[in-house]
């Protein structure tokens, strides 16, 4: 038998296989260009020289076949002092291909899925093979000429075929006991899906049972029950399709996420694109999601080194590598996810949320419940409040802990956060002495920036004539935009007594955690 022969029938028994192929010779080497082997799991045919270097060679090529490495070139010093240890005083470049072998697809089963499943299988190339126990449904003029059909008991027929990584079984017999013998002989097969047509009650007493006899979880964990991915649809020729989808994923290790740029299923809004929120939009980005920033037209960003809402001020901003630019309207929002991009929105209502049918919405204003922020649970599918001032099933459907301290970061799916007790965080032993406040009405004028150190006394600003200062020596973390307008009393900043063991580009750590909070909730009740 030829190489290309025993290529040949290691694909139609739906082994995979590498195809060793010599395409330089440099100097003396054992073999010529073109010679060729086949390596599989656990043989070889022909040679490309023996030795050190086919040793190497299989041991790449098996390394390919696991998925470890990819196909390609791999080059052989033949040369003492080389790669491979020989004197030949050469060298020799190996291409390794990894050839797959032809995909199968085994149905237990002859009914109504049967009759919809095997001929979409076969238009995708796959050999297919039907068995059922019972002569009229094991009726060959039901299925495509290209089709197998064989009558005989579910166990010994699927398991006298041959079986390896690109063979799928898809379970849907008639009842339990056919599907456990039909399911136990694939996973002793080691077929590379199984698949059970099943309710959950019948699935679990399947996987039950064959636990009881003595399979493995590990290996009962790899039965797709239920089967198939969700496509929406119903009747036999839906649920063929989605079978199948899911075995063509399974096999060619995606993901079955839509392929197209941008996906706005899952869009999220954040209200709010101060630090706390921008902790929010980062865990949410970094997680896939498509999300945009609302604000008011002239936000009081405070952290603002690290918060969306400064793209308002400075069109473009880049937090811990994730970028935020300014948006005019939704079309430039769009364009902007597009490319990756958080877009920021001057759209205090958040009414991008009804427009685009986002489907979650985080109310992160940090009202701090002084004032009703207007987010309803109807606003979106899945809505989240952040503090106090929301009610878990009743506005809004989960609502993260702010308060500092063990309760940080908990998502509550049943009322209320702690209220709000006026006190800044601590930081060595200080609270309100951290916090610059506005001492009256009017503009306020920064004459420090992000990042200086500072020492209690300094003059870091001024509101109209009025100057401000620091009580405490520290670093300056936060600090509003320049030229706005305030009210006395309004906070202009914060000095972290930590000083510079402290960077004010890296999100916090409440942050991320009301962040990883706000992740938690959505992963639950998307």
């Amino acid at each position: 038998m030829s190489l290309f022969e025993q290529l040949d029938e290691l694909a139609a028994q739906g082994k995979p296989a590498a195809l060793l192929t010599i395409v330089r010779k440099d100097g003396s080497a054992p073999r010529d260009v073109g010679d060729k082997m086949i390596v599989t799991a656990d043989e070889e045919y022909g040679t490309i020289g023996g030795g050190t270097v086919e040793h190497l060679a299989i041991q790449d090529a098996r390394s390919v076949l696991s998925g470890a490495d990819d196909p390609g070139v791999r080059t052989y010093e033949l040369e003492r002092g080389g790669n491979t240890g020989m004197v030949c005083g050469g060298e020799m470049d190996v291409f390794i291909d990894h050839v797959r072998g032809q995909a199968q697809l085994y149905i237990a089963g002859g009914g109504h899925i049967s009759v919809e499943l095997a001929p979409l299988a076969e238009r995708l190339g796959y050999a297919v093979t039907v068995v059922d126990d019972r002569e009229a449904y094991a009726d060959p003029t039901q299925f495509p000429d290209e089709t197998d059909v064989i009558h005989g008991e579910y166990g010994e027929a699927l398991g006298d075929l041959p079986m390896g990584t690109e063979t799928a079984v898809a379970v849907a017999t008639r009842s339990g006991t056919f599907d456990q013998a039909a399911v136990a002989a694939a996973l002793d097969g080691e077929a590379g899906y199984v698949g059970l047509v099943a309710s959950e009650t019948k699935a679990d007493h399947v996987l039950d049972s064959l636990a009881e006899s003595g399979y493995a979880r590990r290996d009962l964990s790899r039965v797709q029950t239920p089967v198939g991915l969700d496509l929406g649809g119903s009747g036999p020729a839906a649920v063929a399709l989605s079978i199948l989808a899911e075995v063509t994923m399974d096999r060619h290790d995606a993901t079955g996420a839509r392929a197209t740029r941008l996906n706005l299923d899952d869009l999220v809004v954040v209200r709010g694109g101060g630090d706390l929120g921008s902790g929010v939009v980062y865990r949410l980005q970094q997680a896939g999601f498509p999300v945009i920033v609302t604000e008011v037209d002239q936000p009081t960003v405070v952290r603002r080194a690290v918060a969306f809402g400064a793209a308002l001020y400075e069109d473009e901003v880049e937090v811990e590598g994730v970028t935020g630019r300014a948006a005019a309207d939704i079309d430039e929002a769009l364009e902007l996810l597009a490319d990756d991009v958080v877009p920021v929105l001057v759209d205090p209502e958040a009414t991008v949320t009804d427009d685009l049918n986002a489907a979650v919405l985080v109310d992160a204003i940090m009202a701090k419940g002084a004032f009703d922020t207007g987010t309803r649970r109807e606003d979106a599918d899945v809505v989240v409040g952040m503090g106090p001032g929301f009610e878990a099933g009743e506005d809004v459907d989960a609502v993260v802990e702010t308060d500092r301290g063990h309760e940080l970061g908990r998502v509550f799916y049943d009322g209320t956060a702690s209220e709000y007790d006026g006190e800044p965080g601590e930081r060595r032993g200080y609270t309100h002495e951290r916090v610059l406040r506005a001492p009256t009405d009017g503009e306020w004028t920064p004459t420090v920036a992000i990042g200086d150190s500072v020492t209690a006394g300094d003059v870091v600003g001024t509101v109209g004539d009025r100057p401000v200062e620091t009580e405490i020596d520290g670093l300056v973390r936060g600090l509003v935009h320049g030229g706005l307008g305030v009210s006395e009393g309004t906070k202009l900043g914060d000095v972290d007594p930590r000083g510079e063991s402290v960077d004010p580009t890296k999100i916090s750590d409440k942050a991320l955690c009301l962040g990883g909070g706000v992740l938690e909730a959505v992963l639950r009740l998307r």
